[in-house]
Parts: structure tokens; C-alpha cells; sequence
């Protein structure tokens, strides 16, 4: 099978504290991070996850331009405003615990969105008429199931973000129970394929394409997954052999977009760099990777 797709490899993030010594020097400055990734690692593209907690700014996305060298691309999650802070009203949270979503109150409408949507597409846009933007990645709760309701608000969700090409990684099953993915397609939203822990509740590798753009996200396969803290739950290092089994997979999903993304979240102590240059050699440069 052909592998149409130009494939970029990189990391979910790249400034962890717990990369320092271990990926970084231990003396290079936060604010050149970046840099050494894209230059001295040799990565050409990374996901950029702080956007979730912190709406980006122009200003940081231009930064991030400049510190990367010409054809080197992005990929953006979407901040939570837009993703999981979407129902209308929250639960009082019990004490210690995060506020839930009260899903019998609804979604917020257009009008609400707006400016969140707003801020996020004026940060973005320069960075994809730069043409340095891979996706926009639009990560959805486990609450957010395959039902009428949420699928136009996928729709509206795109409406409010002219222009820009959008990948949407599901936390339901629901979502691959009929024809989701077929709506995906017909609507021009991309799907983001997970490999993660084959436990209850968790969604398996589907090696679906639904727009222009293929994106896998490699999440490890901590089995103590629910139990551990956030920071431990990405506590994983693949095998040579894991990532060997994913190859197939990887084949047709390069074989049906013109782009494709693999990420690595598997981010505790730097393993994400290991098992993404584990894929480059596999992917990039096979004859120099039989044994």
C-alpha cells in the first residue's frame, strides 16, 4: 500500500519540567526550547498543548514562528472554552473534585461562544495564512457522546472557525458506533485516531481518515490509566515492538490524506522523544531499520 501522505512525527508538547537533563540540556533556557527541538532534535513538527489550559495569544503564536525553521508545522489544541466548558451550566463540584457539566442544561449557542472561538481563531489565523498550521485539534470529554445535539455543534464549532482545518479526538465509543465517521467525512472534519490503554471505557486504534489531514496520537499504555495522576497517567514507554504492530495501521491512514500527524503524549520524562524518533526510523528510513 502506498503511503501518499508527507508524515511529520513529533511530540505533544515540548516544555516539561521533567525533560530538563533528560531531553535538555540541563542549563538551556525555557524560552529556547523550542529551538533545540526544532534544530538541534530535529523535529519538524509539535502539538501544541498549553493552548488548552491557556487561550494563545497572538503574540505567543508569532514567537513560536519565529523560533521554528521555515517548513516546520503546528498543531493546535483547541482551548477548553471551546471543548469542555461547552454545556450551559456546571454541577456544583464536591470538595477537592473539578466541576462537572450539567449536560441537561445544554450546549451554549452560537452568541455564547463567540468570543472564546473569536480569540482563539484571531491567535491562530497568522500562524495558517504563515502556512505553519498543521490542524487544530478539538479534544472532546467522555461526555461528549455521538447524539444529534452534539453533532451540530461540531458544525457550529466549524462555523466559527472559518478557515481553519480541523481534527476532533472523541473520548465516547459512540462515536465509532454507526456512521460518525461517515458524517466526519461529509462534513470535512478531520478524526484523530488514538493508540491508548485497551481498557474499559477507552476507545481502540481506529485507522480512520476523514479529511485532508490523518492524525494519530499516541497516548502509551499505562494499564494503571485511571488510577494515576495526569501527570503519571502518560507514564509510558512503547516497544520496538508495539510501535511495529502500529505500522499497518499507519500505512492506511498515510495512504488516504495528502498530510499526516503522529504525536506522541507518552510525554513523562521524555519518552514521547524516544518512541518518536523510534517511528522516524521505522517510517522515515526503513532500510536502516531491519535488524
Amino acid at each position: 500500500m502506498a503511503m501518499n501522505a508527507e508524515i511529520r512525527i513529533g511530540t505533544c508538547g515540548y516544555s516539561f519540567p521533567d525533560w530538563k537533563g533528560v531531553i535538555y540540556p540541563p542549563n538551556l533556557r525555557p524560552s529556547l526550547y523550542l529551538v533545540y527541538y526544532a534544530r538541534t532534535l530535529g523535529f519538524n513538527a509539535v502539538e501544541l498543548d498549553s493552548s488548552f489550559y491557556h487561550m494563545p495569544a497572538i503574540s505567543l503564536i508569532e514567537a513560536l514562528i519565529q523560533k521554528t525553521p521555515p517548513g516546520f508545522l503546528f498543531t493546535v489544541k483547541a482551548h477548553r472554552s471551546m471543548t469542555h466548558e461547552v454545556w450551559n451550566a456546571t454541577k456544583p463540584a464536591a470538595p477537592g473534585r473539578p466541576a462537572f457539566p450539567d449536560l441537561a442544561s445544554g450546549l451554549k449557542n452560537a452568541a455564547a461562544l463567540a468570543p472564546a472561538f473569536t480569540a482563539f481563531w484571531e491567535a491562530v489565523t497568522p500562524m495558517a495564512d504563515a502556512g505553519r498550521l498543521g490542524t487544530v485539534v478539538l479534544q472532546y470529554p467522555p461526555w461528549f457522546r455521538d447524539t444529534p445535539e452534539n453533532r451540530r455543534f461540531l458544525l457550529t464549532t466549524r462555523d466559527l472557525l472559518p478557515r481553519l482545518p480541523l481534527s476532533i479526538e472523541f473520548r465516547d465509543q459512540s462515536w465509532h458506533n454507526g456512521d460518525a465517521l461517515t458524517f466526519l467525512r461529509q462534513e470535512h472534519l478531520g478524526y484523530v485516531a488514538v493508540d491508548e490503554p485497551q481498557l474499559r471505557n477507552l476507545l481502540p486504534l481506529v485507522p480512520a481518515v476523514t479529511s485532508d489531514v490523518a492524525y494519530l496520537r499516541l497516548h502509551g499504555r499505562n494499564p494503571n490509566w485511571f488510577g494515576a495522576s495526569r501527570e503519571l497517567r502518560y507514564d509510558y514507554l512503547y516497544s520496538k515492538e508495539e510501535l511495529e504492530q502500529m505500522l499497518p495501521s499507519i500505512r492506511t491512514m498515510a495512504a488516504s490524506a495528502p498530510l499526516m500527524f503522529i504525536m506522541t503524549n507518552n510525554c513523562h520524562r521524555g519518552q514521547a522523544v524516544q518512541n518518536a524518533r523510534d517511528l522516524q526510523a521505522m517510517l522515515l528510513f526503513p532500510e536502516q531499520n531491519r535488524t
